[in-house]
């Protein structure tokens, strides 16, 4: 997905990390995604990458605090709706069934 410092990293998405996801921010993601076209909250979006931010080779976890700001600046670089459709396009890949 992006790279920092020669590290990769990327989001990986699966029911557990869904089901926390929705847990704090108090809301059904695929209804969030329905509701407004695909376009979610900044909150909702940096909660979803930075509880599902890795790197890329090992799968090791990235500290939330530290995915906090990595989502930051890439937000700041890219654009809020880039990354948004970024993370959209990554849940629909790691959970297609939650599309269907």
């Amino acid at each position: 997905m992006f790279t920092v410092d020669d590290v990769a990293y990327t989001l990986k998405f699966n029911t557990k990390k869904l089901k926390t996801i929705e847990m704090v921010a108090k809301t059904s993601i695929i209804a969030q995604i329905a509701k407004n076209d695909g376009i979610l909250q900044y909150q909702t979006l940096e909660t979803l990458f930075s509880l599902a931010l890795v790197e890329e080779n090992t799968n090791e976890v990235v500290k939330q605090n530290e995915a906090v700001k990595m989502f930051e600046k890439l937000v700041e670089t890219n654009g809020q709706l880039t990354v948004n459709g970024q993370i959209v396009e990554k849940l629909q890949e790691d959970l297609g069934f939650m599309f269907r």
